[in-house]
């Protein structure tokens, strides 16, 4: 069927062959009064367009604030698997090996009388968003803060595989360790003296995994043996080490190096338990983090964080300069009195 358009372009076409001069102009008007309508139409569609692109560039706005406030509240692993139109099985329970971190600030209660109520927030907003930070780095599922504790497992709701899930774990604890190294330095520079030593324990077992809690408020987390395990280890734990059970130290030990410990009997168990510490020599971050300190010296490069990299290189080879020219002077003037 013709459209309006076509029906006065015919028209106008009869009335140039029939040499209808008042036809003519009278299929002209008709042809502008069509055109005119079009392009009215075409305005509101591309303003309409317009409206629906903006609505359409806010609501990605909010959906990505929201994301961002959501994760968080709800661990990072759990966010993207909301957000996944295909995942339908984020809010059913099941049981699966996990393998679980636990840490706790050695002597917390008695800092909390040492510092102020700012130095005490300062230190914990540090340290909380350090340890998080290091978690979804590993992979981890950051189950809670729960006072100075932090509890974080491997597994669930993304599993790697229980060696990767455990060598995850053991990894980011190690980073974690290397990590408050450089915290203590931040720290001292700010006044605040207070040391801060962190125990840590890693179990892997069975656990049910999933949303627990009320018809009106829920939270993914994990329940069984396994968490009880390595909250029990930590507390065995000798201040700055990573004690691990030895399910977990089937699982990593071609990839780091562990030493035995004593035989212990865990709460709530029957059988004594070989635990294992994990060497720090086997932090697989060395090449992220340079650091030492001695007499005259304190250095540390931060790879992850380091912004002004051409400042910092600057320095160093100052830094170098300096030190080869002094060592120079001092060969020079051991040999001239060994000369004398």
């Amino acid at each position: 069927m013709a459209t309006r358009t076509e029906k006065i372009v015919d028209t106008l076409r009869t009335h140039i062959d029939n040499s209808d001069h008042e036809g003519l102009v009278t299929a002209a008007e008709a042809l502008i009064a069509q055109y005119e309508r079009q392009v009215r139409q075409i305005n509101r569609m591309v303003k309409l367009s317009d409206a629906t692109a903006e609505n359409l560039m806010a609501t990605n706005q909010r959906l990505s604030a929201l994301t961002e406030n959501l994760s968080r509240f709800v661990p990072k692993t759990v966010v993207d698997r909301l957000m996944d139109p295909q995942e339908r099985q984020i809010g059913y329970r099941d049981r699966r090996e996990l393998t679980v971190f636990f840490s706790d600030i050695v002597g917390f209660t008695a800092m909390t009388e040492q510092l102020e109520p700012e130095q005490l927030s300062t230190l914990l907003g540090d340290y909380f968003s350090e340890m998080g930070r290091l978690c979804e780095k590993w992979g981890g599922t950051l189950d809670q803060f729960i006072g100075d504790a932090v509890v974080i497992f491997f597994g669930a709701p993304e599993s790697r595989g229980s060696e990767a899930d455990a060598r995850n774990g053991v990894g980011m604890a190690l980073e974690m360790q290397e990590r408050l190294e450089v915290l203590r330095v931040k720290w001292n520079d700010m006044g605040l003296p207070t040391p801060l030593h962190v125990r840590m324990g890693i179990a892997t077992g069975y656990a049910t995994v999933g949303n627990f809690g009320s018809d009106r408020r829920m939270h993914y987390t994990a329940i069984g043996n396994a968490v009880n395990e390595a909250s029990r280890i930590q507390a065995l734990c000798t201040p700055d080490n990573v004690y691990i059970c030895p399910i977990t130290y089937l699982r990593v030990r071609d990839f780091y190096s562990t030493s035995a410990r004593e035989n212990v009997i865990l709460r709530g168990q029957q059988q004594p338990v070989q635990l294992y510490q994990v060497n720090s020599t086997q932090r697989q971050s060395a090449s992220d983090l340079v650091m030492g300190n001695g007499d005259g010296y304190r250095i540390f490069v931060d790879f992850d964080i380091l912004s002004d990299k051409e400042v910092a290189l600057s320095l160093l080879k100052r830094a170098v300069r300096q030190l080869e020219n002094s060592t120079g002077q001092a060969l020079n003037e051991t040999k001239t009195s060994q000369n004398l």
